[in-house]
């Protein structure tokens, strides 16, 4: 007989259950969150500079002998006062205005852009040969310095807009080109073809960075390289600067006359300058606009060539942190829109630079922050004040992707006992140390 032997079961084995619950843990970053700075601090920083330094600079360069016989010596300081105060509050309005909006005024701004354009034409006055101001009670503006960013704003918006479709020839440039065309034609009936070399340079860049092809783009370099040959070719002022900036001292007397002031001025500084206030270019009124489109070479006569230097530096930090805000925008309008303000500022930057050292051909445009100017002193702030609300938005939505910063409890009367249980388990100054530090670990986790 045989006996049937029961199956073996291994018994089940249970986790072990702690006898004291296990607390989550939840950081709370509410301080370290609120100490991140929403706006970019190096690039307020140097703009700031360079609009005191160019403060300095207007009255160093327009107070000289005949303007003190006149009466007048600190009128075009005060007058610079004026712009630079309202430009300041145009870089704080729109520093926190949402850059959003600016989309749905696009096409109305352009089309007021080319009636101001038309405007000039017709019923501007005459400076200096060329008619770009309209005279309005108590100033007066140069529609082509808004122009360039409104044009800025309305690349940014088109190439959002259109995506993917930006390497189609239909879509990237014939929309693009129409609108570029009508503001160079009506520039150029100024005549300003510093302003046409800057939105031409600015379509072309701004659609190769959005991922044109380049073919399109060589192909149009070609054929704009042409024009501009043939536009300088046919009118004697342009053929006459261009040949003053191949051998200023040969045409000293006539459109060389600038180039060679402006290489005395930066000459006779040297390395530390002849001070503040001193310079013989300056004083005795030799350098012609040496504070609005030759501010650089006052800089170079007073300042030498380390406040030169100083000024290309905060530049660089404005370009710098310019694209750094540009790169981090994941929106497209608002990395666009960054990439073509910094380009637009380092472009007109760099232009002066080399105008002022006698490298180009004169084209008539100011240092932006530094020259006199109201139109471009209004227009430079009002795109650092943009520029700034792009990156402030970025810091912001960096914080909201982790989460808006815990509020604090109200306060409450508590008891010793009651606080001591509300406490957390470990205690200490070494725990403390202990959970700061997985905090800041935490945080940097975040905004990596």
């Amino acid at each position: 007989m045989t006996v049937a032997t029961p199956e073996f079961t291994p018994p089940t084995l249970q986790p072990k259950v702690p006898s004291t619950p296990v607390r989550e843990y939840t950081p709370d970053l509410s301080q370290e969150l609120r100490r991140v700075a929403p706006w970019d601090f190096p690039l307020l920083a140097a703009v700031v500079l360079l609009m005191g330094l160019g403060a300095v600079m207007v009255y160093s360069a327009t107070i000289n002998e005949s303007t003190q016989l006149a009466g007048d010596g600190a009128l075009k300081l005060e007058t610079h006062l004026v712009h630079l105060t309202v430009g300041v509050s145009l870089l704080i309005t729109f520093t926190f205005v949402d850059y959003k909006r600016l989309r749905p005024f696009v096409y109305p701004g352009l089309a007021a852009i080319v009636g101001l354009l038309i405007l000039v034409i017709v019923a501007g006055f005459e400076a200096g040969n060329a008619r770009r101001w309209i005279a309005l009670p108590g100033f007066n503006i140069q529609p082509a310095e808004i122009a360039k960013l409104g044009f800025v704003v309305f690349l940014a918006h088109s190439i959002a807009k259109k995506g993917g479709r930006i390497r189609q020839f239909s879509v990237a440039f014939v929309p693009h080109f129409l609108i570029c065309s009508v503001l160079i034609v009506l520039s150029l009936f100024q005549p300003d073809f510093g302003t046409s070399v800057i939105l031409v340079i600015l379509m072309f860049t701004m659609l190769f960075a959005a991922g044109t092809r380049a073919s399109y783009i060589v192909l149009f370099v070609f054929v704009g390289g042409f024009l501009a040959f043939q536009a300088i070719a046919s009118n004697d002022m342009r053929l006459g600067r261009v040949m003053a900036a191949i051998d200023p001292w040969a045409h000293r007397e006539g459109r060389g006359f600038q180039m060679v002031a402006s290489q005395i001025a930066i000459g006779s500084g040297g390395w530390t300058g002849q001070g503040i206030g001193y310079g013989g270019q300056t004083l005795t009124g030799f350098l012609p606009e040496g504070e609005t489109d030759f501010i650089l070479s006052v800089v170079g006569e007073q300042l030498g060539v380390l406040g030169m230097v100083l000024v290309a530096v905060a530049f660089i930090v404005v370009v710098y942190r310019g694209m750094r805000i540009a790169a981090r925008t994941e929106e497209a309008f608002g990395r666009f829109l960054a990439f073509g303000i910094t380009l637009l500022l380092g472009l007109q930057a760099v232009i002066n630079m080399l105008v002022a050292v006698a490298l180009i051909p004169t084209k008539g445009l100011t240092l932006p922050f530094v020259s006199y100017g109201g139109s471009s002193m209004l227009v430079s702030t009002a795109a650092i004040g943009i520029l700034l609300n792009i990156s402030r938005s970025h810091g912001i939505a960096t914080l909201r992707a982790y989460g808006p910063p815990s509020e604090p409890a109200p306060a409450t009367k508590q008891s010793a006992k009651a606080r001591r249980q509300q406490a957390p388990a470990a205690s200490g100054w070494r725990s403390l140390f202990k959970r700061k530090r997985k905090q800041r670990q935490t945080l940097a986790e975040v905004l990596e």
